[in-house]
């Protein structure tokens, strides 16, 4: 089939689990036989990006947010000219919201990967002043966009649920198909023992590692908090942390604040190289998320690489892990529950899965292969009866 794909940024540009999976995504699509074309922006700049990436933004210079929607639908546009696709495939509300069902050619369906709840995702982030304007913009917008859409996929029962109750759109046309990982990029480290030294890291020594943005949804400082009883009743262990966001500083002077200098590290962004090592080298990945995850890919890259994950009970990620053992799933957010987990799976006293049962879990359900296939089929069902559900 012919897929033409609109995203948002591109991986190397801008980190994050929808940029990560658009990129992977269509790399599988491509690989199982379709014709992709993905529209995404880098400003401009040089990327690694395929040649069935296109940058829309062709300039690097500044360009606000009015610029690359446009620049997406001029994009689409000339694309869908070149070639008619067979189905049209958009990621990401904004930029979809400029490309009006008289631009997509007539019979062609839109399956819509959603994402995550943009507005809401904001309200969380977002305290200053006019939050309640944005989150109804952003609202309308998204709305705008999920109207049209004649098919949607979502990578988890979670995330079927907001979209159908928060958006209403017919759960009759969600389908729900779980993200993957590239396999041959996290993988188990052929000398584990070696990378640690590469890290600095001693062999003896328990390490944490959480990689996540720094904004307030993503529960970082419950989780300092939470390494003030585990360094008492664990001294040695080190909790890494990488990832940038406006809670940075914050987050950095609760630590100082906590006395936990030496016990809790802030690596900032770390590339795609060192994330795998990261993962690698860890004992232990924490995913301390307070909401609206959808999916987790975080979790599912460390586990690939065979490190085993302990996160909060929610969303994607409960989704995830509740299918390996619920012992790797906090009581809940706080702070206190955290502590209590991470105390006893350190200690002894809690069992959790081995590395090996870690990486055959993930090979047994989070590959994009099988992603690719599931999809196939939804884009399948959607040219052959999906056609004119969605608001002309």
């Amino acid at each position: 089939m012919n897929i033409l794909a609109t995203g948002m940024g591109w991986i190397e540009h801008t980190p994050g689990g929808l940029n990560r999976y658009f990129a992977d995504y269509l790399k599988a699509m491509s690989d199982y036989g379709h014709e992709v074309r993905g529209l995404m922006t880098a400003s401009g700049e040089s990327t690694t990006a395929p040649g069935y990436m296109e940058d829309v933004i062709r300039k690097q210079e500044p360009a606000g947010t009015l610029t690359r929607s446009r620049a997406f639908r001029q994009a689409f546009a000339a694309q869908a000219k070149r070639k008619r696709p067979d189905i049209y495939n958009p990621h990401f509300a904004l930029y979809a919201s400029l490309i009006t069902r008289n631009l997509v050619p007539q019979g062609v369906p839109i399956v819509t990967h959603f994402h995550g709840p943009w507005a809401q995702e904001g309200m969380v982030e977002d305290k200053g002043i006019g939050q309640k304007l944005r989150f109804q913009l952003k609202k309308n917008v998204e709305l705008l966009s999920y109207r049209r859409s004649d098919h949607f996929i979502v990578l988890s029962r979670y995330f079927r649920d907001i979209l159908a109750r928060d958006y209403g759109m017919d759960s009759d046309r969600i389908h729900v198909i779980p993200g993957a990982v590239d396999t041959q990029r996290f993988r188990p480290a052929p000398d584990r023992r070696m990378v640690r030294e590469q890290l600095g890291l001693r062999e003896d020594q328990p390490v944490l590692f959480c990689a996540r943005r720094l904004v307030p949804r993503m529960g970082i400082d419950h989780l300092i908090r939470a390494m003030v009883r585990v360094k008492r009743e664990k001294p040695e262990t080190v909790l890494y942390i990488a990832g940038s966001g406006i809670m940075g500083k914050q987050l950095e002077q609760l630590a100082s604040e906590l006395q936990l200098g030496e016990t809790v590290r802030f690596l900032g962004r770390v590339s795609n190289e060192d994330l795998v090592r990261w993962y690698q080298a860890a004992d232990l990945s924490i995913v301390p998320t307070l909401t609206l995850e959808g999916f987790g890919l975080v979790t599912v890259e460390a586990m690939a690489c065979g490190t085993p994950v302990i996160g909060t009970p929610y969303g994607g990620t409960k989704e995830i892990l509740d299918g390996l053992s619920e012992e790797l799933l906090f009581a809940d957010s706080s702070p206190e529950a955290m502590a209590e987990k991470l105390c006893s799976v350190l200690q002894g006293r809690t069992a959790i899965p081995s590395r090996q049962e870690c990486l055959d879990y993930v090979l047994s359900r989070y590959t994009w292969d099988r992603v690719a296939g599931a999809v196939t089929h939804v884009f399948e069902q959607a040219s052959d009866k999906g056609k004119g559900h969605a608001t002309r």
